[in-house]
């Protein structure tokens, strides 16, 4: 199987075969030997090789190789793949979906992966010849494969996302996530670990025995203090996990939804699991930013989930046909081309399960009023925007999209304009605020009666239509059929050969 995957994937064979084409690699051998010989040799006369500073230096070059050039690779790869439609062919092909996705993940930065196993001999040195040592060394490389591993999964999902043709932005967007992760290490050092554990920085930080910033807090997973580099593994696997799986479901089909229900739900569970992890015995937690900032993280991803989720309404029209062919008396609510009703109460629910897992953690902080309140407003804006996605998705075939933007911005951006108009122009603070409240943008985070009531009047507004769209195609379904069984019935009284059939059938 792994034989198959890697081995013998002609995904990955012909990314060596083209991007590594002689005189290629001699020329990136010799470039990279000369220049990592010249450092060494620099510090070896200037006696600084047993700093961690070089250390550090090597592990750097190694993670702008891995990070950026390889994500930016991988990204390039599945665009060119999806945009020439070659990527059609591969989905026919004798080739799993897993295999594919391994090829491009491996295959799309094999430059890079040869850069950083060109340096990785300079970087084993400079740490035996540091305080680093051997141990520091394997940490931190464990993690470093890890990170990149879930930045090149991320830009497999994103390349697959995109639409054919409509795939240059990917690049850049991509590169500001590493960027940006890379960037917020030094936050594990005050015990916020996301999303600075997602990088390979806290696990350097770790390995050179960096000095921590005065007022630092070590990193600690629900209360246990455990070394960084194992907390980072803790973050990253899950997530490249979830990305692989992702990938793997549109391999196999372009009309595929990127995650099942359940997975879907397991998603959003395990981001709320590990960000409860990196908080709960935090010395500074204060529930007045807590629970606000674990509201939004949830509230974002579960928007995503909801995208990645709901059928379109030909999907869906397909699934119901099954299920009336099979005799059932509605579709499965945990199929893939089934309505998204379930997953998403299960998911509402799931961000007013974590303030309560998290008064059960920590008795002693007080969560008051205001702060369920939060936690409510998140859920229904779960579930109202879960609900509207797929009635507009049912509603409208072509428009579905359009109309869930327009919902958007009727009600999440432009009541941030009015409210700052009034509150600049018209003087009007207080009502303002209630304005500002019906944006789940500020809402959320208010924890005013304002936003809890708007948001859970339109939850309800939108099941009630969503359940009556479903009814209607359960219904336009029978009727097609009752009329298709009459139409049979009809013919067959002026068909002798027709009648008995359809006798025996209706027997």
């Amino acid at each position: 199987m792994l034989k198959q995957m890697l081995f013998d994937n002609p995904i990955l064979v012909r990314h060596f075969r083209s991007d590594l084409r002689s005189p290629k690699p001699a020329y990136i051998t010799c470039v990279v030997v000369l220049l990592g010989s010249l450092v060494m040799f620099a510090g070896y006369q200037a006696g600084g090789l047993g700093s961690p500073g070089f250390y550090g230096f090597f592990f750097g070059c190694q993670a702008l190789a891995l990070h950026l050039a390889g994500t930016s690779q991988v990204a390039s790869s599945i665009s060119a793949a999806n945009d020439s439609g070659i990527l059609d062919f591969h989905r026919i092909s004798p080739l799993s979906p897993t295999a594919t996705t391994l090829g491009f993940m491996f295959g799309g930065a094999v430059r890079e992966y040869l850069i950083a196993l060109l340096l990785l001999p300079f970087t084993l040195a400079c740490a035996l010849f540091s305080d680093v040592g051997i141990v520091g060394f394997l940490t931190s490389t464990l993690v470093l494969i890890s990170s990149t591993l879930l930045f090149h999964g991320i830009a497999i999902t994103t390349g697959l996302v995109a639409r054919p043709g409509k795939t240059r932005n990917i690049n850049s967007a991509l590169g500001f996530i590493v960027l940006g992760a890379g960037a917020c290490t030094g936050l594990a050092a005050v015990g916020i670990p996301v999303p600075g554990m997602l990088s390979a920085g806290p696990a350097l930080m770790e390995a050179i025995n960096a000095a921590a910033p005065r007022g630092a807090i070590p990193a600690t997973f629900f209360g246990v203090e455990l070394p960084v580099f194992l907390q980072s593994l803790f973050y990253q696997i899950p997530l490249t996990l979830f990305l692989v799986v992702a990938a793997t479901r549109r391999m196999r089909s372009a009309h595929a939804m990127f995650f099942s229900k359940s997975t879907a739900v397991g998603f959003l569970a395990t981001i709320a699991t590990l960000s409860l992890g990196g908080v709960i015995e935090h010395p500074n937690l204060k529930a007045f930013w807590l629970i606000p900032m674990l509201a939004y993280v949830e509230f974002l991803i579960a928007v995503l989930m909801v995208l990645a989720i709901s059928p379109t309404q030909a999907q869906y029209q397909g699934g119901a046909r099954r299920a009336k062919r099979t005799g059932m008396g509605r579709p499965p609510l945990w199929q893939d081309d089934s309505s998204n009703r379930a997953a998403v109460f299960v998911m509402a629910s799931l961000v007013v399960a974590t303030v309560q897992v998290i008064q059960a953690l920590v008795p002693a902080l007080k969560i008051d009023s205001g702060l369920w309140r939060v936690a409510g407003t998140a859920a229904a804006v779960v579930a109202y925007f879960g609900f509207a996605a797929q009635y507009y998705s049912l509603k409208y075939q072509k428009r579905g999209k359009l109309a869930l933007m327009m919902l958007v911005f009727f009600f999440w951006l432009l009541p941030l304009f009015a409210a700052l108009l009034l509150a600049t122009v018209m003087r009007e603070e207080d009502f303002a605020f209630h304005i500002a409240s019906l944006s789940p943008l500020f809402g959320i985070g208010a924890g005013s009666w304002t936003a809890l009531i708007f948001s859970g009047t339109m939850a309800a507004i939108f099941f009630v239509l969503l359940r009556l769209e479903e009814r209607r195609v359960w219904e336009t379904l029978t009727q097609r059929a009752i009329l298709k069984e009459d139409r049979l019935l009809d013919d067959a009284d002026d068909n002798p050969f027709l009648s008995s059939g359809v006798a025996a059938s209706r027997k």
